[in-house]
């Protein structure tokens, strides 16, 4: 994946869980008993709930407070996001669709 950094210089991670956090949020659902459901796509690294991520389209870091994976209406609650993981994560409250979001070192 091709990026530019907070310096504008050129980016890129491949998809691998041993490099940094990157993932991109591609919907958001209210949902009536958890609240906001932020919808991502983990491209690159190791997402864990309570892990914080940062924002660069905001420049605002958050906390994930749980993750769960959806099955039409249910949940079932996750530990870890790795690679190529879809799931959604509860507790972002300043994402939009569309969102990058990465590891905040």
């Amino acid at each position: 994946i091709d990026g530019v950094d907070e310096d504008g210089q050129h980016a890129e991670r491949h998809p691998s869980d041993d490099e940094p956090f990157s993932a991109l949020a591609f919907k958001l659902m209210s949902d009536p008993y958890v609240g906001q459901l932020t919808f991502i796509r983990v491209y690159s690294g190791i997402l864990r709930k309570g892990d914080a991520v940062y924002n660069p389209v905001k420049g605002k870091k958050e906390r994930i407070g749980r993750i769960v994976l959806m099955h039409a209406n249910d949940r079932h609650e996750v530990d870890e996001l790795r690679t190529g993981d879809i799931a959604a994560c509860v507790g972002l409250k300043d994402v939009t669709t569309g969102d990058t979001l990465t590891d905040p070192n």
